[in-house]
């Protein structure tokens, strides 16, 4: 599942090549990924420019004229491609937005994600967004804030990073990351972890999440034919899916285990 560097590289897309353009036309070939029947979301929706685009968590928000946003969310499977004017269409979309440039915004495999039409409003306000906790990137996180979230924890260290209640943003591959930086193995309770280590954990995950925007995260899948950004920190991944390779900083195997439900990369000898 695309986490915030993922997320966050698909905000920029957008940004760049969408902003300011009109959507002219919408094919829904899945109609479950609406919240709403395709004739309304398509009232709603043509005509409409685009004004903004946010992201929040592991979702995007694009802004309509109409005081409407599409929010996003691919789960799993789900990603966004933009076809230039003259490409073919490859693949057939879960849904599609004709832009009046030309270009074709294809969501593919919304399988289990969604693009639901929402009033524009306070971003808390939002459904789909309420009981998010706070972005780790934001100016506001400090340490101070963290070791407040923190306080009272008593359960394993991964599955409360991957909680989107406590932290909005995070899942399986940067809390891999975070705790192989932080040398804090993933199933170690919060309780246990001193004040040195809750401040490396900090540090870690900012300075993780900052890398991986700016190189692209790891998502396999390019946001147009020209993307040379998409992907490009898959190279500097320590532990994450390295399952039986060597850990470049000790050379023991890399292991894997399952931690409430999901799976945790680590190596036994720098991780304690």
């Amino acid at each position: 599942m695309p986490e915030i560097p993922e997320i966050e590289t698909v905000r920029y897309h957008l940004e760049t090549k969408t902003k300011g353009k009109i959507i002219e036309r919408v094919t829904v070939n899945r109609e479950r990924s609406l919240n709403m029947p395709v004739r309304d979301f398509a009232d709603l929706v043509t005509g409409q420019q685009i004004m903004n685009i946010r992201r929040r968590a592991k979702q995007i928000i694009i802004g309509l004229a109409n005081e409407h946003s599409l929010v996003a969310h691919f789960m799993l499977e789900g990603y966004v491609r933009m076809f230039y004017y003259g490409e073919e269409l490859i693949g057939r979309p879960s849904v599609l937005f004709s832009l009046n440039s030309g270009e074709e915004l294809a969501f593919f495999k919304l399988n289990l994600g969604y693009i639901h039409l929402v009033p524009t409003t306070r971003l808390d306000a939002i459904p789909e967004l309420a009981g998010l906790g706070p972005e780790p990137l934001d100016e506001g996180f400090t340490l101070d804030k963290f070791f407040e979230l923190l306080a009272g924890r008593k359960g394993m260290i991964k599955p409360l990073l991957m909680d989107q209640e406590f932290i909005a943003g995070i899942g399986n591959v940067y809390s891999n990351e975070t705790l192989f930086g932080s040398r804090i193995m993933p199933v170690r309770k919060v309780t246990q972890l001193a004040d040195a280590e809750r401040i490396k954990l900090y540090h870690c995950m900012r300075d993780i999440l900052t890398k991986a925007t700016q190189l692209g995260g790891v998502y396999e899948e390019k946001f147009a034919s020209d993307d040379m950004l998409t992907g490009g920190f898959e190279q500097y991944l320590q532990v994450a899916y390295r399952t039986g390779q060597p850990c470049y900083v000790c050379g023991h195997l890399i292991e894997t285990r399952k931690v409430a439900g999901r799976n945790a990369f680590y190596c036994p000898v720098c991780q304690k």
